[in-house]
């Protein structure tokens, strides 16, 4: 039986670099954007995620876009 894939949610998630903690431990902080439109393409959603990484005092590690989908029987 065929599967159909329904999108349910994007999100973008902004992954800084925040330094060292007191036992010289890479500490990481994510900026996340939920629910971002199906429609947005991918220029358009990483474009809007440099630009509010510009508004961050950390410096950006990676920009990372999770789809999620139901999967459902035909």
């Amino acid at each position: 039986m065929p599967i159909i894939k329904l999108h349910k949610n994007s999100k973008v998630r902004i992954v800084l670099d925040a330094g060292l903690d007191d036992n010289d431990k890479k500490i990481t902080k994510y900026k996340t954007l939920d629910k971002a439109r199906y429609e947005a393409g991918d220029q358009a959603l990483f474009d809007i995620a440099k630009n509010i990484a510009l508004l961050q005092k950390h410096s950006v590690r990676d920009i990372i876009k999770h789809e999620e989908y139901t999967l459902i029987e035909e």
